[in-house]
């Protein structure tokens, strides 16, 4: 495909990597193992879907799992969640790092928030603990990972329902967190590309608590470790059949509101000080933006004031329109 770039900064468009000699000889390794490793990730990956099925079954049955569980049913429900989420993350080939240990969230927090790459994120997060999160409403339906995201008694979201009460549950919840394991927000709303940050739901700032922040940053010298161009299915692929594919992720503490402060002025603040610590530009785009560039909305009106004015009608996946960045600076 001959690509093309935009002069201004895409969240969603495709990152292309440098063409090194490391770059080759990286995928040469990888396809060279593949015949072995992928097929031993697979099964990992079937195998951590399944194991933790009928315990989560058994463990939530005849619950209400709208109120708080007893302490000995959560235990053994994150458990079976967080050995699930380690194994389906070693299947995913993906190595996980984490910094600033002291900065995570007490058992007092009232809600975590994290930017958004890939549907590894929560994975991953799942893993070190945080097994609750926002989610949209058709994960209900996916067979057998539905028991892990209902066991840990998520939010779900139908974003096309306006009078949707998600965002009165959400507030409930944030408020009343005592005895729910802690919820667990991408307010962004949806994946990016890892080179920018678009707006931020309020969601998490609604009920003006503190809010625990951390950081998910994959290595991307030797592919696209984002979905925000990609399906999930295919980005999964790539990094099941890549040598491996590094994530880092950094606790960054808490914050709190501010006097006078309102919603929106703490959500900015919040984003700000993602985007100052880790050099990530801020772009007025929304997740309508995202789905018209894959070709997931059709009507060019659903988009933004800002997507319309920045980007234009032709800028479009299909269009071959990608993205050089450096994840060195």
């Amino acid at each position: 495909m001959k690509y093309q770039f935009h002069k201004k900064h895409h969240p969603f468009a495709p990152v292309l990597q440098q063409k090194t000699v490391k770059y080759y000889l990286f995928w040469f390794i990888s396809i060279l193992l593949s015949p072995v490793v992928f097929p031993f990730r697979f099964a990992c990956a079937m195998f951590a879907i399944t194991v933790n099925y009928f315990p989560l079954k058994l463990l939530i049955a005849g619950q209400d799992m709208e109120k708080p569980l007893s302490k000995w049913r959560l235990g053994h429900i994150q458990f079976w969640q967080r050995l699930s989420s380690k194994l389906l993350i070693f299947s995913y080939g993906i190595i996980y790092r984490t910094a600033n240990a002291h900065l995570r969230p007490t058992e007092n927090a009232h809600v975590l928030i994290s930017n958004h790459v890939s549907s590894a994120d929560p994975v991953i997060l799942a893993a070190l603990g945080f097994t609750s999160f926002v989610g949209k409403e058709q994960i209900k339906h996916i067979p057998l990972y539905s028991t892990m995201a209902i066991a840990g008694q998520g939010i779900f979201v139908n974003r096309d329902q306006k009078n949707s009460n998600a965002a009165e549950l959400i507030n409930t919840r944030i408020t009343n967190s005592k005895g729910f394991p802690l919820l667990t927000i991408f307010p962004e709303g949806t994946t990016v590309n890892q080179t920018a940050l678009i707006q931020f739901k309020r969601g998490a700032f609604t009920a003006m608590k503190p809010v625990d922040m951390v950081f998910i940053q994959y290595s991307q010298k030797y592919l696209n470790a984002s979905d925000a161009a990609q399906s999930n299915v295919k980005c999964t692929l790539k990094t099941m059949f890549a040598l491996f594919t590094v994530a880092n992720v950094e606790f960054m503490g808490q914050i709190s509101p501010e006097k006078n402060e309102t919603v929106q002025e703490y959500a900015e603040r919040a984003r700000n000080i993602y985007s100052n610590k880790f050099g990530l530009e801020k772009i007025e785009c929304t997740w309508k933006d995202k789905y018209y560039f894959n070709g997931k909305i059709k009507d060019y009106q659903q988009t933004s004031e800002y997507y319309q004015q920045a980007f234009g009608k032709d800028v479009l996946r299909k269009n071959g329109y990608a993205l050089k960045y450096d994840f060195k600076k």
